[in-house]
């Protein structure tokens, strides 16, 4: 996106932060500490669900890949972005140099664009799922879901370099400010990369999945699977596509009944596969839902102001918008395990480790009976195996 402080470029003058003056700690404190448990929450959040992929094989699949993408955007602009927009909205003036004004304005747009491609990766890849479950696992590798994560921050860094170029305006001669850069091509090009066109191709490829889903949970549900246990001995299986009927026979007889079996197992396999991709589209559905309901009121209102000044928004509004975009980055990990079982599980364990991390690290007694005599034992673990170890000596 294209890099945004809290004030624009009419509202530096009438900032009430001025270097060396009193702050009002009756607005800074209660601003602090909202700002300081939201960047908390999203750091935590985001480092939850990465843990989350990471330490559990049966997560670590392609889709979950491009999940861990987006938690990495949005876990690296809350660590490195959002503490100095905090301090900046504090104190109301800019305290760390022009440098690194370009610096953070820079690593902002990265970030922000990161995530909306992300997003945009993701949309295609559950478009895939859907219009092809049993094809999915070989459409969608472990090599190619790399690949692509490693061009969305490459197109990233392309988007967001620009003003660390010198692709921008002259900069403030006052150190203490920070502003958007108004450049008018490059405010172009990075609204079109960073936010438009990745939301064409969201929106698109969501239609996409929503007709593919809607026709295809109607076909299933039209199927048809009767098993012959006399006469022929056949198994017909049915489904109905429109004004289309695709009939598979398959002879129990020269099989013993395997065909029956095989054909009942590769309905199975397509209906469990179909109806996984489908929730898994609904979940990444409301990621992409709230992404926009986040960011669009900043991207509509960014534009018109740079277009027209007298139709800039009021500086308290901006602000709000800004932070709503920002927002964005510690909704994810809430989504996820709303959504998904199997995020809400595995997130729980790990939360429930890190709580009760210092009573299994604690030794325990355990009395163990044999016969008539009692022994004592002292395990410095927990885990089941070796719980279940030390009793079967005994």
């Amino acid at each position: 996106k294209v890099p945004a402080p809290l004030q624009d470029s009419n509202s530096s003058s009438n900032r009430s932060g001025v270097p060396g003056a009193p702050l009002n700690l009756r607005r800074a404190v209660p601003v602090g500490m909202v700002l300081a448990s939201f960047i908390s929450f999203a750091i935590v959040g985001n480092i939850l669900v990465i843990l989350s992929v990471v330490c559990n094989r049966h997560l670590r699949i392609p889709t979950n890949y491009f999940i861990i993408n987006l938690a990495i955007a949005d876990l690296l602009l809350s660590t490195t972005v959002l503490p100095v927009s905090a301090t900046l909205e504090v104190l109301d003036y800019w305290v760390f140099g022009r440098i690194f004004c370009d610096i953070w304005a820079a690593v902002d747009v990265l970030c922000c664009t990161a995530s909306i491609m992300s997003l945009c990766v993701i949309s295609i890849d559950r478009y895939i799922g859907v219009r092809y479950p049993l094809q999915y696992p070989m459409i969608v590798t472990e090599k190619r879901a790399l690949l692509a994560m490693l061009g969305v921050w490459i197109l990233s860094i392309v988007i967001s370099i620009g003003p660390l170029l010198g692709w921008k305006e002259p900069p403030s001669q006052d150190d203490t400010v920070c502003l958007i850069t108004e450049e008018p091509f490059y405010a172009l090009f990075s609204s079109l990369g960073s936010f438009y066109i990745p939301l064409a191709v969201i929106l698109a490829m969501y239609c996409r999945v929503y007709v593919v889903a809607k026709r295809t949970t109607k076909n299933l549900e039209a199927g048809v699977m009767k098993e012959r246990a006399e006469g022929s001995g056949e198994l017909t299986l049915r489904i109905h596509c429109k004004n289309q009927q695709v009939q598979e026979l398959c002879p129990a007889s020269k099989a013993g009944g395997g065909g029956a079996s095989a054909a009942r197992s590769t309905l199975t396999v397509k209906l469990l596969k179909f109806s996984r991709e489908k929730k898994a589209a609904k979940t990444l559905g409301v990621v992409v839902g709230m992404f926009i309901l986040c960011w669009l009121p900043f991207f509509l209102a960014l534009p018109i102001g740079s277009f027209n000044s007298s139709l800039r928004p009021p500086e308290t509004f901006f602000k709000v918008i800004f932070w709503l975009g920002y927002f964005n980055s510690c909704l994810n990990p809430v989504i996820y395990p709303c959504y998904s079982r199997e995020f809400k599980q595995v997130l729980v364990l790990q939360i429930l480790l890190i709580i009760l991390q210092p009573h299994h690290l604690q030794p325990q007694v355990q009395t163990v009976q044999t016969g008539t005599s009692t022994t004592n034992t002292t395990n410095n673990t927990t885990t089941p195996s070796s719980t279940a170890t030390s009793s079967n000596r005994y």
